[in-house]
């Protein structure tokens, strides 16, 4: 009797090895596809994510799509025309209300209401930003700012002094430019010649404006004396020399390519989450500080980027699931090391804080002193946004090429905007 009760609780783990056995060899083969641009550390940090994800669920494996920010867009829309989008995408604040209105991207709130993704320890205005129309399509990947890097030995040599809380103005950036150059024949490189309207909507908010009207179907400005006085400020630079050249941006693809990595700079404008990568390349000591100031704060607190999902992925919860395991996981967040900005998770923040190089704090010790000199809200990015900010990319290579005055450039920017944004 006890040789049967033997043997029968031994078919019975046997059944149970064999059942649990299924279980784990049932778990669906998934490959995900997922995209991204930014810089090679960005890259080198991302793939490393990816295979602790892998590590962790061995049944799911990735495609990777990735490159230089010059030609991630052009290659989405060919993607998104032929419905052959990634999983996971990568996707800008500019991008994320054309493509939802698109109907590209799938809505995640029953991701949320299921737990899958959390924003527990994000403040609210992180689920808001990822939303369009009252719908969630967007889960913020870290927090960022508008910002200036530069090179304080340069600034030293030419006996300037830049305050890390930008106590300057723009009469100050232009003469220091030039003063910075005859000492050392440092450039001051212009501001991201990809998306030169960056600069037009932080200066039209530091005059109390925006970029856009609050319906998005129009510009948010009626006098074209702001955009001419931006293009003014960069043709008198360089014309002076102080400021690069637009056709020696020709080879430049990334960030690692930019004039100050290759010694040629003493200052970038950026986004303080790419001050990471700019450090690294440049392999030499930078700073941090405000951009010139105005009469009102210009600076907002910006989502660096998002992740979202395409409607036509088969495999939606799955990329649900990694894509809160970016955002929440700790050990994740110990190889991203905040390069995509400012973690959104308070959790995430707390554990970094000890561990995180100098380079990385300084982005943090930033956004504390750029959420010190913002306005409350993050401005409007209407579903025509990347046809402004190609629009504008025409204007401002236009007046520095020196084709047409900054006045007249201004005038062309106005007219074809608004008729973008009005669908004329």
């Amino acid at each position: 009797m006890k040789k049967y009760k033997t043997y029968s609780i031994l078919c019975v783990l046997f059944v149970l090895f064999l059942l649990l056995g299924n279980i784990g060899l049932s778990a669906e083969p998934i490959t995900l596809r997922i995209s991204w641009w930014g810089s090679q550390t960005r890259h080198d940090r991302t793939l490393k994510v990816l295979e602790l994800y892998n590590k962790l669920n061995p049944n799911v494996k990735f495609e990777t799509e990735f490159g230089a920010f010059s030609g991630y867009w052009d290659k989405l829309a060919v993607q998104a025309a032929a419905k052959n989008l990634p999983d996971i995408i990568q996707i800008g604040y500019g991008y994320l209300e054309e493509y939802a209105g698109r109907g590209l991207l799938a809505e995640i709130t029953p991701f949320v209401d299921k737990g899958i993704i959390s924003f527990k320890d994000a403040s609210p205005a992180i689920k808001e930003a990822g939303m369009v129309e009252g719908k969630l399509y967007a889960v913020c990947l870290g927090m960022n700012a508008w910002a200036i890097a530069y090179d304080p030995l340069a600034a030293e040599k030419a006996g300037i002094s830049i305050s890390k809380t930008g106590l300057w103005t723009w009469n100050d950036y232009r003469r220091f430019a030039k003063k910075i150059y005859e000492a050392t024949g440092l450039k001051a490189e212009l501001p991201f010649m990809d998306e030169p309207t960056n600069i037009l909507a932080y200066y039209l908010q530091q005059n109390g404006l925006n970029l856009y009207n609050s319906t998005g179907t129009g510009l948010g400005f009626s006098d074209p004396k702001y955009m001419q006085e931006i293009l003014e400020i960069f043709l008198d630079l360089v014309k002076s020399g102080a400021a690069p050249h637009p056709s020696e941006y020709a080879v430049t693809r990334s960030l690692e390519d930019s004039l100050l990595v290759k010694g040629k700079a003493w200052l970038y404008w950026l986004w303080s989450n790419q001050f990471v990568a700019l450090a690294q390349a440049a392999k030499r000591p930078l700073s941090l500080t405000l951009p010139p100031r105005g009469k009102n704060p210009g600076l907002f607190l910006n989502p660096s980027q998002f992740f979202v999902i395409s409607a036509n992925s088969k495999y939606k919860e799955e990329a649900a699931k990694f894509i809160n395991f970016f955002v929440n996981n700790i050990d994740a967040n110990k190889i991203l090391l905040a390069e995509r900005g400012v973690p959104t998770s308070s959790k995430v923040r707390k554990a970094l804080k000890d561990i995180v190089d100098p380079i990385v704090k300084q982005t943090f010790d930033y956004m504390d002193l750029a959420a010190r000199n913002s306005i409350p809200t993050v401005p409007r990015q209407p579903a025509k946004a990347s046809e402004i900010k190609k629009l504008g990319q025409e204007i401002f290579q236009k007046v520095l090429y020196g084709e047409i005055s900054p006045a007249d450039g201004a005038k062309e920017f106005m007219k074809r905007g608004n008729e973008i944004l009005q669908g004329k």
